[in-house]
C-alpha cells in the first residue's frame, strides 16, 4: 500500500502498553468501535516506510484503542510503531452519519448562490484551528461579481446555507461570499 489518496489513515499509533506487544492508538474514525473489524492493515512509520501488518486482538480503552499485532510479542518489538499511522484501502471506509460529511468528498462540489445561480467550485477544504473552511473559485463569469481570486468561505450558518451530497453542491450566502473577496475584483 501506499501513501495515496486510495487510503485513508483510521488511528494514531502512541505509545507501547503491557509486557505482552499492545499499543495504544488514538483513533480518527466517528465509529469508535470501528477497531473491532479491522485485520489486515498498512502501518506508515513517522520515516515513511510502510509496512502490512495483521492486528492479532483489539479493544478499546476509554477513548482509545488497545492493539496488538502479530509477531510483535513484546513492549520493545512493538516500540519502533510509536507515531506510526494505521491505514486502510479507502473502500473499507464507513460512511459518514447522516448529516455527516467526509471532508475530503466535498472537493469538486459546485458552489451555488441561494437564487440558484452557479458561482464557483470546491477546491479544496481545509480543516482550520476554529473552523473547516471551503477554498472556492469563482467561475469565469462569476469573477467581476465576486472575485477572480480564490477565497476561504468558513463552514458557518452564515454563510453555508446546504450541502447537497446527492447533487454535489453547497449552498452559500451570497453576499457572505462577498464580503470575503479582495476589494480589487
Amino acid at each position: 500500500m501506499s501513501d495515496s489518496p486510495e487510503f485513508i489513515t483510521v488511528c494514531q499509533l502512541m505509545r507501547t502498553h503491557g509486557v505482552k506487544g499492545h499499543i495504544k492508538a488514538m483513533p480518527l474514525t466517528h465509529d469508535i468501535t470501528r477497531h473491532k473489524s479491522l485485520k489486515a492493515v498498512s502501518v506508515k512509520k513517522t520515516t515513511g516506510e510502510i509496512l502490512e501488518l495483521e492486528i492479532e486482538e483489539s479493544r478499546q480503552t476509554g477513548t482509545l484503542w488497545l492493539l496488538k499485532f502479530k509477531g510483535i510479542d513484546t513492549p520493545e518489538a512493538a516500540k519502533f510503531l510509536v507515531n506510526a499511522d494505521v491505514m486502510i484501502p479507502e473502500s473499507e471506509r464507513l460512511p459518514a452519519p447522516e448529516g455527516e460529511y467526509y471532508i475530503d468528498d466535498l472537493v469538486g462540489f459546485r458552489v451555488k448562490t441561494e437564487d440558484g445561480r452557479k458561482v464557483g467550485e470546491v477546491l479544496e477544504v481545509q480543516e482550520l484551528m476554529t473552523v473547516d473552511a471551503f477554498h472556492i473559485q469563482f467561475d469565469p463569469d462569476m469573477q467581476q461579481e465576486f472575485s477572480k481570486k480564490s477565497i476561504l468561505a468558513p463552514w458557518i450558518d452564515d454563510c453555508v446555507k446546504e450541502v447537497d451530497e446527492q447533487g454535489r453542491f453547497i449552498v452559500c450566502d451570497a453576499d457572505y461570499l462577498k464580503s470575503l473577496c479582495p476589494e480589487e475584483r
